[in-house]
Order: structure tokens, then C-alpha cells, then sequence
């Protein structure tokens, strides 16, 4: 009876429970962020009143708060306003153009879009403009919990309470002291909104919001691939009618529309973010960190570490190397979940979460705050499968561990990893991370069943002995 329970899809006062508890420990846990003036939340209202009123408004808010605007790094805008205007001049671009791109000064309303985010954050970034400037990090907390609690209801719908459950508890356990101060919560549940549209045959729909979901953080481009791939297995169109490229125009159309709009208003802020991350180095986080940092355990060859591109990175001999590597990894991988499941071996949710996971494993970068990226996918395919859940349990609470509590250990962020904890539970974490992706591509890869792995099961036999009761069509 307990099983059969937990099937049942209507909302109950055990999910409005949950979705309060869940949001009260998530918005305590970044607690300690409201009203620091050096958070991404912070930042994100910098960008927010330079886009509505220029840069120049930005002495408004409190002294230092908007100083990486003000005087930028060249990490964060590797091509400034003017040089981008010289080099198209000495390309020989025609006059009309440059002198259109040379209008569009930040100092301008609607001309200073963010340098490491894509233009329709400011849709998020606005909303929380609502109220007075002193609570805009309050704001933004309690549309990011709005989102998460959306995810909660939208995974008991479609999916199951089990799955719901299991992703209120991995998201509290994973996103303690993130998801409330960043917007990651937007792209994930946009993607795991196109994943439940595709495995739905709405494929317009499916496409539509992977778009959005690109255009929020350029990550889930990924997966478009794998929606191609389930598209058109699905599809009983002959392979020469148009009509079979509708979703992928779609997604193309949404793209091109909406990039095109953010060009006309700054070509500079347009193009910042994909030159903002292709040259960030390895960071402390990643696997290559933790390979490169028991490389010079054993060769004896310190690293060295810096805050850089709003992070802590690493300097160490082979560096490049290993970025090379992982990079293959990264391509092989992926090429390897699309072939699982062009062989029918994992579904489209499942090719799409290890999909990101192997961008997450073998990426140079892995912020704490990537785990969202993931976690309604993860309760969605393994919903409360026993290891699944001790598994990701484990790398959230090890990730929580890593930030705030062993970052918050030192003053000085660049000591950050000489502390005895640090890189042994980024080391764990990441391991453990790799290994859980190494066993569900090995079990995909050994099943011999025509039914997909990790797709949906039967209901779980109810503790009742008595014989089982005929049920109307819609029971």
C-alpha cells in the first residue's frame, strides 16, 4: 500500500510540505550570501541596472559592488568596446556597420548586456528588480525557489512522487548554499521540461524549450544531438518530407531570433560570453584538477592557484595536456552515449543525463553550482532507485561540503586549496562522480533486453495479498 501511495500523482499536502521545507532549508542555506556585495546574485544586479539604465547608474549601488563593470578584467571582456570597433575597421567592414556596432556604448540603456551570460537572463535579473534595490538578492532567492518548487510539481505529474521526492532531497542536499543565489535552477528545469515533451512525442514543444534552455547557458546545446537522434527514430514521416526538420527549424529559429536581437543591442556583450569561457584554465574543482594535483603528489611537482574568471584555477606543469585529454574524453564520450542510444540501449532522458555528465566529468570547470544542472534529470530517470540515490547523496553532500564549508575555512581564497580537506573531497567527489558514469554506460552497454535501460518500470507490487481488482480504463 505504501508503494501504490507513492504513485499517486495529485498534489497533497505532503508535497506542499515538502516544497515548504524545501525551500526554507535552500533559502537558509544561501542565507549567509544576502547583502554581500561580491555574490553572483550581486553581480547579476549590476548587469541588470546597466542594461536598463547604463553603467553610469551603477554608482547607485553600494561602492565596489559593480567595480568588475566598472573597471573590467581583460579575462572578463578579452575584446573591449573600442578595440572590437578598431579591428572591424581594419578588417575593412563597411563604415555603416561599424559605426552602428560603435553606438552601441554600454553607457547606454539597452546596450550593456552581460559579459558571461546569455541576453535572456535579464528576463530573471529583471523580475527581481520589483522591488526596492536593498532587497534585489531576496528577490531573486525567492524566484529561483519559485522555479525549483515548479520542477517538484511538474517531476509528480509526469514522472512520480518517488522522483519528486528524491530531487527535493538531492537539490537540498547538493544546492545548499547555490541554488538560491544562482540561476542555474532556469536552464535545468527548462531542459528537464524539453526531455518530458520529447519522451511525450511533443517534439515541437521539446525543441522549442531546449532552445530556451540554450539560451539561458549555452550548456544544453549538448543535448541537441540526442533530441535529433529520439526525433527522428520516433518519427514514421518518410525520411524526404520536410515536415521531419519542423522541431530542429524551430530550435534553429528560436536561436537565430533571439541571438539576432541581442546583437542589435551589443554585438561586444553578445559575443563575450563564448570568448569569456573557451579561455578559462582548469579549475580546482574539476577531474583534471584532481588527476593534475596527484600528479604532483607523486612527481613532486607543486601547483599553483590563482582567482581568475571568478573562480580558483590551477597552474601546473601538463596543464595543457591534461585539458587535451579531457577534451578527447569529452568527445569520445559523448559519441559513445549517442551510439547507446541509437542502438535503442538507454532512452532520451538517459542519453541526455549522461550526456551531461560527461561534460561535467571531463570539463575543465566544475562549479558547485553545475550539480543543479543535473538533479532533475537525475530524479527523473533514477527516481528512487536505492544506489542512484546513496550515490548522488553522497556527491551532493561531498559537494556541499567543498563549497561553502571548506571555502569558508580561510579568508583568502587563494588558500583555499592548501587546506588538508580540500582536494582529497574534490578528489572523492569527482572519482566517485566518474565511476557512477562509468557503471550506467556499463550497464547500458551489456543490456541485451529490447527494452531500453532505466526507462520506466511497472509499478511496484503492493504488500496486499488479495487478488487484484478489475479497474476501469482511466484507473
Amino acid at each position: 500500500m505504501i508503494a501504490s501511495s507513492l504513485d499517486k500523482k495529485n498534489i497533497s499536502i505532503i508535497d506542499i510540505v515538502v516544497i515548504l521545507v524545501m525551500a526554507g532549508l535552500l533559502y537558509y542555506g544561501a542565507s549567509w550570501q544576502i547583502f554581500a556585495t561580491n555574490t553572483d546574485a550581486a553581480r547579476y544586479q549590476c548587469y541588470t541596472r546597466a542594461f536598463w539604465h547604463g553603467t553610469s547608474a551603477l554608482k547607485d549601488l553600494p561602492p565596489g559592488q559593480c567595480k568588475f563593470l566598472l573597471k573590467p578584467s581583460k579575462q572578463l571582456i578579452p575584446i573591449t568596446h573600442t578595440e572590437l570597433v578598431k579591428k572591424m575597421s581594419d578588417l575593412g567592414v563597411p563604415s555603416g556597420l561599424v559605426q552602428f556596432v560603435d553606438d552601441q556604448s554600454s553607457s547606454q540603456p539597452f546596450h550593456a548586456l552581460p559579459y558571461e551570460y546569455p541576453m535572456l537572463t535579464l528576463i530573471p535579473f529583471t523580475l527581481s528588480l520589483l522591488v526596492p534595490m536593498h532587497l534585489f538578492q531576496i528577490a531573486f532567492a525567492f524566484w529561483m525557489l519559485v522555479v525549483a518548487a515548479l520542477v517538484y510539481l511538474v517531476l509528480l505529474k509526469w514522472r512520480s512522487r518517488r522522483a519528486a521526492l528524491v530531487y527535493a532531497f538531492l537539490l537540498v542536499v547538493g544546492g545548499w548554499g547555490t541554488m538560491a543565489g544562482r540561476y542555474d535552477i532556469i536552464p535545468s528545469a527548462l531542459t528537464l521540461f524539453a526531455v518530458i515533451g520529447a519522451m511525450k512525442k511533443r517534439w515541437n514543444w521539446a525543441f522549442v524549450l531546449l532552445a530556451l534552455a540554450v539560451l539561458y547557458k549555452f550548456y544544453p546545446v549538448v543535448l541537441l544531438p540526442a533530441f535529433l537522434i529520439a526525433q527522428q527514430k520516433e518519427s514514421t514521416l518518410s525520411w524526404k518530407s520536410w515536415r521531419r526538420l519542423v522541431p530542429l527549424a524551430l530550435f534553429v529559429v528560436a536561436c537565430v531570433v533571439v541571438m539576432g536581437v541581442s546583437l542589435l543591442l551589443s554585438v561586444e556583450g553578445t559575443i563575450s560570453p563564448f570568448s569569456y569561457f573557451s579561455t578559462r584554465p582548469i579549475q580546482v574543482e574539476s577531474l583534471p584538477a584532481s588527476l593534475l594535483w596527484l600528479i604532483s603528489i607523486v612527481f613532486s611537482k607543486p601547483a599553483q592557484y590563482v582567482y581568475t574568471y571568478g573562480s580558483l584555477n590551477m597552474l601546473a606543469s601538463g596543464a595543457r595536456v591534461m585539458s587535451l585529454l579531457a577534451t578527447l574524453a569529452e568527445v569520445v564520450g559523448i559519441l559513445y552515449v549517442l551510439w547507446l542510444q541509437w542502438r535503442s540501449k538507454i532512452d532520451l532522458a538517459t542519453a541526455s543525463l549522461l550526456t551531461l555528465l560527461v561534460v561535467m566529468v571531463t570539463g575543465k570547470v566544475f562549479s558547485p553550482q553545475y550539480l543543479i544542472w543535473v538533479v532533475p534529470l537525475v530524479a527523473y530517470v533514477g527516481e528512487d532507485r536505492r544506489w542512484w540515490v546513496i550515490c548522488w547523496g553522497l556527491i551532493c553532500l561531498l559537494t556541499t561540503w567543498i563549497y561553502p564549508y571548506i571555502y569558508i575555512m580561510t579568508h583568502n581564497i587563494e588558500k583555499v586549496p592548501y587546506l588538508w580537506p580540500f582536494f582529497p573531497a574534490t578528489t572523492t567527489r569527482n572519482f566517485l562522480l566518474a565511476a557512477f558514469v562509468l557503471v550506467v554506460l556499463y550497464i547500458a552497454t551489456v543490456n541485451r533486453s529490447p527494452k531500453p535501460v532505466f526507462v520506466d518500470e511497472q509499478p511496484t507490487p503492493t504488500l496486499d495479498a488479495s487478488p487484484p481488482m478489475a479497474t476501469t480504463p482511466g484507473s
